[in-house]
């Protein structure tokens, strides 16, 4: 083994503490890179750490190659700039360890208290690791991993949008603490590639620790050629530890479930030659190796952990995996517009997820319909945010509160969020950038997770998550718009200039005002669909509160669509024809949201109908 490093007497990278102007220490950053082949990627990732925020010193990179065979090995040992950095090591082996494996080799040659796993594919902006050390340096001591977001897609699997808690992280762009790390037992080398990363997040769990998003923290992963792309090695690999985790971490139901699943691959059709053969192999083989998997499981029986296996993934997945994600380069005042009733409680939640936005250029307008009770809340609690805030003092409903915001409102554009509604980081960055690529648009609108929650407490606000399903993912169209609302009101992200020339909500409404303002502004402008779960809306998971809100809502469906039944537009026969054409075109409706449910969401949406038809034939 030939190796280059700058390190201290006994091989390993030195402790060293820097400090800033004002005495306060920096904390120092060991960065590992599994390399094999990967000459293509080694100068523009190197320069992206060159290019970081961070004093250079604090950083500490290591290097460990898997017997690569082209130019990776050169462009390391020529590499000009190793003296920028507090240390620059490489390892070079005579083997290919895997990627779990050959990062365990790389920490035992590193010190540093923190370890960030980087895929040498990747380049970061130049704020990723000041933010993600932020991050790390704030949060508390059962927090063991900070993952990073990818750029240009994101990895979709589900975080919680107030706390940004993961359930699991992946391996390309994720920090750990080093003495967790090393206390839990590191990367199983069991796993050649794929799942090491889910495998290492479950312990991390089972042992007590917490698992936190750092969105702010961008890194540039060059993992696809092309957006929805397969490679065989992934296909094979994941599936197979999918099984491998069902043993060392599932009940026997969990590992039945996984064999049915994997046998389904002798069906299913891919573009790789030998697949069956393949598939065999690894079904043979599993048998033994799941035993030495089970093996932990039998020693840490007094770990409480329950891993979720939901198919082949392990955590639901956010619409718009392949959305390809860009920062805006102008950054227009946002207005986020809350209105809340004496729920501080709630509306804490909503304002955490808006302290979270990656967006920075955001004011709050917040609105209380009623006497001032959230001020206290947010002066204490929110006062690293812009935030306006009115109270009404007397009672004048929802829709007057609404105008109110918008009036209020400086920013260039609005987005409404009801107080127990929560927004994913990304959401005013994703809609922002597409409003202002697409000029011709004043309105921008993604998915969003319908959410229905058993309350168990209104303050402390205590609650539980019943599933996450998307009831609307449609292309923007008129005519259905006038049929039903399937714009959430957090969803929509609209210009001022809209309720400048066209007003505000109509206070005469109870329920439907933001449909009723979506018509209002739709039958004069397009709007901008983005395929992309950006944010949550959370409803009563009890069925008498489906019911009351249903009554409301049929009592103002026909009023709503009324007002709108002599309405003259600008429209040409052609926009119209083309509306019509997406109906006619799209798979029946009930179908087309069938295929899209879990069993969960089904039953849930079955019981509300079958309630409502019964409470209705018992009046």
């Amino acid at each position: 083994m030939e190796d280059y490093r700058t390190a201290s007497s006994n091989g390993q990278s030195e402790k060293i503490n820097h400090y800033n102007s004002w005495g306060v220490i920096l904390r120092n950053l060991d960065i590992i890179f599994v390399s094999y082949n990967s000459e293509k990627w080694i100068t523009n990732c190197l320069k992206s750490l060159e290019n970081q925020t961070i004093p250079k010193k604090n950083i500490f990179i290591t290097f460990v190659d898997n017997n690569s065979t082209d130019n990776t090995r050169v462009l390391l040992s020529e590499y000009e700039n190793k003296e920028l950095f507090g240390g620059f090591q490489c390892h070079l082996l005579d083997q290919n360890l895997g990627f779990g494996k050959a990062n365990n080799y790389g920490v035992k040659y590193t010190l540093q208290d923190y370890v960030l796993f980087l895929n040498i594919d990747t380049e970061l902006e130049p704020n990723a690791l000041e933010e993600l050390m932020d991050a790390a340096v704030s949060s508390n001591n059962d927090v063991g991993l900070w993952e990073c977001r990818q750029f240009p897609y994101e990895h979709p699997k589900n975080y919680d949008p107030v706390t940004l808690e993961l359930t699991w992280a992946s391996g390309a762009a994720c920090m750990v603490r080093r003495d967790i790390f090393v206390r839990i037992g590191m990367f199983d080398e069991k796993i050649f590639m794929y799942a090491e990363d889910v495998d290492l997040s479950w312990r991390l769990r089972a042992y007590g620790f917490k698992l936190i998003y750092v969105p702010k923290s961008i890194v540039h992963h060059y993992t696809y050629e092309s957006a929805g792309q397969v490679k065989p090695n992934q296909f094979y690999n994941s599936t197979y530890n999918n099984l491998m985790l069902r043993y060392k971490f599932g009940s026997m139901k969990d590992i039945i479930k996984g064999y049915m699943l994997y046998y389904s691959l002798f069906f299913n059709r891919v573009p790789f030659s030998g697949h069956k053969k393949t598939v065999l192999k690894k079904m043979i083989k599993s048998i033994s190796e799941g035993q030495q998997f089970r093996a932990w499981k039998r020693k840490n029986k007094t770990l409480v952990f329950e891993p979720s296996f939901l198919l082949w993934d392990y955590e639901i997945i956010r619409d718009g995996a392949f959305y390809v994600n860009t920062l805006p380069e102008e950054k227009p005042l946002v207005s986020i517009l809350i209105r809340t009733c004496g729920r501080p409680a709630m509306l804490r939640e909503a304002l955490q997820s808006v302290r979270n936005q990656t967006y920075t250029n955001i004011e709050v307008v917040i609105v209380e319909d009623g006497p001032d009770i959230s001020r206290g809340m947010i002066e204490k609690e929110f006062n690293d945010l812009t935030i306006q805030y009115y109270a009404t003092e007397a009672k004048v409903g929802r829709c007057v509160v609404g105008n109110i915001a918008m009036e209020k409102a400086n920013g260039k554009y609005l987005n409404f969020l009801d107080d127990d509604d929560v927004l994913y980081a990304d959401h005013i960055e994703v809609l922002c950038y597409q409003l202002l690529n697409n000029p011709d648009k004043k309105a921008a609108y993604a998915h969003a997770f319908e959410t229905p929650v058993k309350i168990i407490s209104r303050d402390p606000y205590e609650y539980i998550e019943m599933f996450h399903n998307v009831q609307h993912r449609q292309p923007f169209n008129r005519l259905i718009l006038i049929h039903h609302n399937y714009f959430p009101i957090q969803c929509v992200l609209f210009s001022k200039e809209l309720f400048t020339e066209l007003g505000g909500i109509d206070t005469e409404l109870e329920v439907l005002e933001d449909w009723d303002l979506w018509l209002k502004y739709a039958l004069q402008y397009d709007f901008h669909y983005v395929e992309k779960v950006t944010s949550t809306y959370r409803v009563p998971y009890e069925m008498e509160h489906h019911a009351d809100r249903q009554q409301l809502f049929d009592k103002y469906l026909q009023k709503v669509r009324g007002k709108y039944t002599n309405q003259k537009t600008d429209f040409t026969l052609g926009d119209w024809f083309n509306d019509a054409e997406q109906i006619i075109n799209r798979p029946q409706s009930i179908v087309y949201a069938m295929r899209r449910m879990t069993l969960k969401t089904f039953v849930f949406k079955v019981k509300n109908k079958v309630y409502m038809k019964i409470k209705k034939l018992l009046k």
